[in-house]
């Protein structure tokens, strides 16, 4: 049997024990690591025992600060309030920095539980009080090395604020607003070195306040509102060194004030004394060394007042003195003026404080420094140096000055009228003033700058003279040019540095005070030259106006393209539609022209043999409106230059709409294709042109088909002759009827991009730079190579222009000739006696007799199925099928390209519509070549205008006598406008009068431009309602009882009554209507 052995387990190792143990003692710390913890936010250094929490945005005092901290930097954070006792534990802290924080509140107890001697900086923040037991220690009082509230806002020190503390050996109070002190402030504090209580609004302190400062040696108290040094004031300072009390506005001094203390230093400059009793320099043991009295204008000193001063002692003195005392062989009285420099050697804690009170220093040794006083021209006060009065109206002709608290700068100001060039900055005396240049404000004060420009002037210098704004287009309200709303200019044609060194300049003008910078007061590029937008809404120049700024949908030259995603439309730009909107519009467009086609050919067909017809009538109104709207569109296009009213602008859009433009009436193709750019005038070009060559084209095809199918038909020859004679007919019409109407827009298209169409302008102000821009689009360069191809391409087409009125001309003149004694050259009514045809000839029957006839086959029923026959009759049978004579008298009825060009005028006048056409090319082509504010190209216009309207009037080439009225209400308003526009052209007056004259010609111009449409509406409308009248139940009715009212006989009219068409051959019988009808045609009874 197999031995079995049991697997001998492995021992448990007592390393896991202590690992555990190790674990849980360090969890706790592992907790309190938390991400308020001051080293996760701050730099620790655990050598040093620093935390630097400078500028790490603090909130808040940050938790778990290590308690062996000897250094705690807090400054430049966004630390509001320090709660009580935020300091707990920090048994070995030493420095404190609070600086630059914001704080706005200190609570007391604050500085509880911090061991040992603190210096605390809590400078340049918002408090506005020092609180109760501010750095209180239960149980024992300490040292406090530095205290400096300095640059806060602190009204309010607290008696007790320093409860707790033994001694400081530094206090810096200065930059408050300290108005007063508890007079047992430092009762029980010993205040061992310096004291600041400058910068303040303190006009005395209080007796006691330093009656037991026996240790303190540098006391600063200048900058405040002293005006009486009264010897309670130093009593008990037996240790006092040093005293800078200047910049006060003392006038008095006591006699033996400075009697108990061991002064050395006395600064008692820049004040306003000017008398000095006869001991006031008395100290212990003669200490005074230095006296500063400059900078006042003493006048009178008794004889005794030096014998108090120490051997040697240095006296500065202003030279205002009436009379100089007796003095002492071993004093160095120095009389001095304006521009004393006072020089010390002082050390690197009072350097600190010179600077402060006016003084400029500079390192000469370890820890030792050479402090001098400001000079003329400078103030003290800055950190570091003496700061220069600025070039403009300032100067300053004392020395040691310093920036009052509260202000920018301390300097006197020239004269108004007067400044300071940079070239002798900064200013010294008042003769450094010079008077400010040609162009500016003299009776202001010039600030910082050669005194402002007057009104609507310019600079280009900020101490230079200024210029005179431009006439339009730019606002120099600010010193400089910017743009006006409505103009345009671009930067596009000089260097970028030129742009750039304008748009400094700008910034630098802008500034109104001493900040600007010194490197960019002077522009000495050129400015773009201001230009008018042709749609002032389009530029909007917004900002500081040194760039134009289109509106949204509106760029590049003169604001006057479309963006991407955008169309124009009439000068206006428009969001793209969707592709199915733009479908509707073509579909809805192809119905209204198909339904128009349909009414008008019914309407022929139906008045066949009636003589002129409604439509027919209305047609030929509707060739003179469409002649004047197209000539007013194409004048409001032209001349968008002029300013006219906004009510006529939106006129003028609508006339556009009329001149049967066909590109025009074409959504841009840049909406589908976004990458498209062509310009619309090309595009306009491209499609008249191709829409002439397909018209013609498109109507030879269609003969040609027509011809090649006859000649497959079993037709005779002169059934197949007579075919292709009134399709030639009617492609002659359809061809006639497409050019005229499209051949004003054509003709502007091909004017358009002639030489004159381009305009010339200037970029820069010294016309230095220029581009030719295309008049009616200005995103073209005249001197591309593409625009040059299409200039020749436009003098070819010239052919069509001349070539399409003398093409028709000739036929119409060989028709009429060939056709000579036929009626087709005169196809109207006769006329009257004025040589007019009369309204009521557009039909030939009269009304009554109208509504009879269509009544009358109800009362004779005979008659009645007789003239129902052969309308039916004469409506199926087609011309070719009649015989010769009556296909004959259908085709004279029938509308043809000849009756389209001369129905409207008498017979010897067959030509006038070919005049008309030129007419319309004449009297647009000056302002679409030229300059529209040429004031010769209005004239030219308006002396053609006249003359069309004079022959007109004299020839009355038109055979109705309301189409004249109208052609001729039209010429005139063609010229009325064509006056208005000169008339706008005039310089424009200011004045309410100017106003109401302005908006009785708006008034009027409106009228006179809607009333040719009115004319043609009112016609329509009437025409309608003969129409309804004509057809409706009331009119078969009262027909029928006038009818019946006939056939009654009546007594009285029995022997009246005379045969009606007694005329008439026998065998023919008249209907009421007047048409005589053969016996052949009744048929028996």
């Amino acid at each position: 049997m197999a031995q079995i052995t049991r697997r001998k387990e492995p021992e448990k190792s007592p390393g896991i024990h202590w690992l555990c143990l190790a674990l849980l003692c360090t969890l706790p710390l592992c907790l309190a690591t938390t991400e308020d913890d001051a080293c996760h936010v701050c730099e620790c250094d655990s050598f040093k025992k620093i935390v630097n929490c400078n500028g790490k945005g603090l909130k808040s005092m940050p938790n778990g600060i290590p308690h062996d901290t000897t250094l705690l930097y807090l400054a430049n954070n966004q630390i509001s309030a320090i709660e009580s006792g935020a300091f707990s534990g920090l048994t070995s802290l030493i420095r404190l920095d609070l600086s630059m924080n914001g704080l706005t509140e200190l609570t007391p107890d604050m500085m509880k539980g911090v061991g040992g001697s603190v210096i605390g900086k809590i400078y340049n923040n918002e408090l506005l009080e020092i609180p109760s037991r501010l750095f209180y220690r239960p149980g024992r009082e300490h040292h406090v090395l530095t205290l400096d509230f300095s640059g806060n806002k602190i009204q309010h020190v607290a008696a007790d604020a320093l409860l707790g503390v033994k001694g400081v050996q530094e206090v810096f109070l200065s930059s408050n607003n300290i108005a007063s002190l508890p007079e047992d402030l430092f009762a029980n504090v010993t205040v061992f070195g310096t004291l600041d209580l400058s910068s303040n609004d303190l006009s005395s302190i209080p007796d006691g306040l330093l009656r037991f400062q026996r240790k303190l040696r540098t006391l600063y108290l200048h900058q405040n509102f002293f005006r009486v040094l009264r010897r309670e004031m130093f009593v008990g300072l037996q240790n006092l060194r040093t005293l800078m009390i200047a910049d006060n506005p003392i006038t008095e001094i006591d006699e033996r004030v400075f009697s108990d203390t061991q002064l050395v230093n006395l600064y008692l400059f820049n004040a306003e004394l000017r008398s000095i009793g006869a001991r006031p320099f008395m100290t212990r043991a003669n200490s005074l060394l230095l006296v500063s009295l400059y900078g006042n204008d003493v006048e009178v000193i008794a004889d005794s007042v030096w014998q108090d001063l120490g051997p040697r002692c240095n006296v500065s003195i202003g030279s205002t003195l009436r009379r100089v005392p007796f003095t002492r062989s071993d004093l160095n009285i120095n009389l001095v003026g304006t521009d004393f420099v006072q020089t010390l050697s002082v050390t690197k804690e009072e350097r600190n404080l010179l600077i402060r009170a006016g003084f400029s220093c500079e390192k000469t040794g370890y820890r030792t420094y050479q402090c001098t006083t400001c000079h003329q021209g400078t103030y003290g006060g800055a950190p570091e140096d003496c700061t220069p009065c600025p070039s403009g109206g300032f100067f300053q002709n004392r020395t040691g000055q310093v920036v009052k608290r509260g202000a920018d700068l301390n300097c006197f100001f020239c004269n108004n009228g007067t400044y300071v060039p940079p070239e002798a900055h900064p200013g010294k005396t008042i003769g450094d003033c010079v008077v400010c240049p040609s162009g500016t404000d003299t009776s202001r004060h010039a600030g910082f700058r050669a005194c402002p420009c007057v009104s609507n002037y310019y600079r280009k210098d900020r101490f230079g003279e200024c210029f005179a704004c431009p006439l339009q287009g730019t606002d120099c309200s600010e010193e400089y040019q910017h743009l006006l709303p409505g103009f345009w200019w671009t930067w596009d044609w000089g260097s970028v540095d030129n742009y750039q060194s304008y748009e400094k300049y700008v910034q630098n003008i802008l500034i109104h005070n001493e900040s600007y910078d010194e490197s960019t007061v002077r522009f000495k590029g050129a400015l773009p030259k201001v230009h008018p937008c042709p749609r002032k809404e389009s530029c909007q120049n917004g900002g500081d106006g040194i760039n134009a700024t289109c509106e949204f949908g509106y760029e590049d030259f003169l604001c006057s393209q479309c963006i991407a995603n955008y169309y124009s439309w009439f000068n206006r730009c428009f969001e793209c539609p969707r592709w199915y909107v733009f479908l509707l519009e073509i579909v809805a467009a192809l119905v209204v022209i198909v339904v128009l086609i349909i009414i008008v050919m019914w309407d022929l067909r139906r008045h066949r043999r009636r003589g002129r017809s409604a439509i027919n009538a209305l047609f030929s109104r509707f060739k003179i409106v469409l002649g004047f709207y197209q000539i007013m569109g194409e004048i409001f296009e032209a001349l968008d230059g002029i300013h006219w009213p906004q009510a006529l602008t939106n006129i003028g859009s609508f006339f556009r709409l009329l001149e049967v433009n066909i590109a025009q009436l074409i959504v841009s193709p840049r909406c589908y294709f976004p990458n498209f750019t062509y310009p619309t005038i090309y595009i306009e070009f491209i499609t008249g042109m191709s829409f002439v060559v397909f018209v013609v084209l498109l109507a030879l095809i269609v003969y040609g088909c027509r011809k090649s199918y006859l000649k497959m038909t079993k037709l005779s020859k002169e059934v197949c002759n007579n075919i292709l004679a009134q399709t030639k007919q009617t492609c002659y019409l359809v061809v006639v009827i497409l050019l005229f109407v499209t051949y004003p827009s054509v003709s502007s298209a091909i004017f358009t991009l002639l030489p004159p169409g381009c305009d010339e302008f200037y970029l820069d102000d010294t016309d230095h730079f220029k581009v030719l821009r295309l008049r009616s689009d200005y995103s073209i360069d005249c001197e591309s190579n593409q625009h040059v191809s299409y200039n020749y391409a436009a003098e070819v087409s010239l052919c069509y222009v001349v070539g399409l009125p003398l093409a028709l001309f000739l036929m119409l003149w060989a028709s009429c000739r060939s056709n000579k004694g036929s009626d087709q050259c005169s196809s109207a009514p006769e006329t009257d006696q004025s040589g007019y045809q009369n309204e009521s000839d557009l039909d030939p029957k009269s009304d009554t007799e109208l509504l009879c006839h269509a009544n009358s086959e109800e009362i004779n029923t005979s008659e009645g199925t007789g003239v129902q026959s052969e309308d039916v009759e004469h409506d199926d049978v087609t011309s070719s099928s009649l015989p010769e004579s009556d296909r004959e008298k259908t085709d004279d009825n029938k509308i043809t390209w000849v009756s389209f060009l001369c129905e409207n005028y008498k017979e010897q006048f067959w030509y006038w519509e070919i005049v008309e056409l030129a007419r319309k090319v004449l009297q647009v082509v000056f302002v679409l070549m030229f300059n529209a504010d040429d004031h010769f190209t209005l004239f030219a216009t308006i002396v053609l205008s006249v003359a069309f309207l004079i022959a007109h009037a004299y020839l009355k080439p038109m055979k109705d006598a309301a189409e004249h009225r109208l052609q001729m209400c039209s010429l005139t308003t063609i010229f009325l406008n064509l006056s208005a526009a000169s008339l706008l052209l005039l310089p424009n007056e200011e004045n309410q009068s100017s106003d109401a004259r302005k908006e009785f010609l708006v008034v009027f111009l409106i009228v006179i431009n809607l009333n040719i449409v009115a004319f043609v509406a009112g016609s329509a409308v009437w025409t309608l309602v003969k129409a309804v009248w004509k057809t409706s139940c009331c009119s078969r009715a009262f027909a029928c009882i006038v009818v019946i009212g006939r056939l009654i006989p009546h007594p009285n009219r029995s022997r009246s009554r005379r045969p009606i068409n007694a005329s008439h051959t026998e065998g023919e019988t008249t209907l009421i209507s007047g048409r005589p009808v053969s016996d052949t045609i009744y048929g028996s009874v």
